[in-house]
């Protein structure tokens, strides 16, 4: 290598370096601080949830794409038995096929803070955007072994929005 061709990459190391470090300093990215995290990080399989809001966020990702294993691990108790049931009644290409299209119209979600009722229950209120409404359900969790699962589902409520999603503003 020339001296004028290690120059060059000396330079460009520093400027990369220098743009890693002013992103980093304004939060563009962090570095994980725990295993999961690094996992998660390093493009493993997604990690448990570890939050009320994380496993509804895991479930609509699984539903999103189809991933029957992970969208029924988000459930737990007579919910979950419902849905595996209902697996094996349409099979696992078909089922996939309705969690994508059930979710194909979402198009925005808007989550509440979980109100802890104890340390292993909570209730989150999820609120649907769709373009021609929006609607909300309760989503009742609890906490299994550590993790949090959604034990129950609300019936969804219809909101009238006044000015539908995507409506251009003058």
């Amino acid at each position: 290598m020339t001296k004028d061709a290690k120059a060059q990459a000396a330079t460009v190391a520093l400027i990369v370096a220098a743009l890693a470090a002013i992103g980093w300093k304004q939060g563009l990215f962090e570095w994980p601080d725990t295993v999961s995290g690094a996992a998660a990080f390093l493009g493993a399989s997604r990690a448990q949830p570890e939050k009320p809001r994380d496993v509804i966020y895991a479930m609509l990702d699984a539903a999103r794409d189809g991933v029957i294993d992970e969208y029924l691990d988000c459930y737990t108790g007579q919910m979950e038995k419902t849905l595996r049931q209902s697996r094996a009644e349409m099979g696992e290409s078909q089922f996939s096929a309705f969690l994508k299209e059930r979710n194909r119209e979402i198009k925005g979600i808007a989550m509440n803070e979980p109100e802890l009722s104890t340390e292993d229950e909570a209730r989150v209120r999820v609120e649907y955007v769709y373009v021609e409404r929006n609607e909300v359900q309760q989503f009742y969790l609890s906490k299994q072994n550590g993790n949090w699962k959604i034990a129950r589902v609300s019936a969804p409520q219809r909101i009238r929005t006044p000015i539908p999603y995507g409506t251009p503003v003058y």
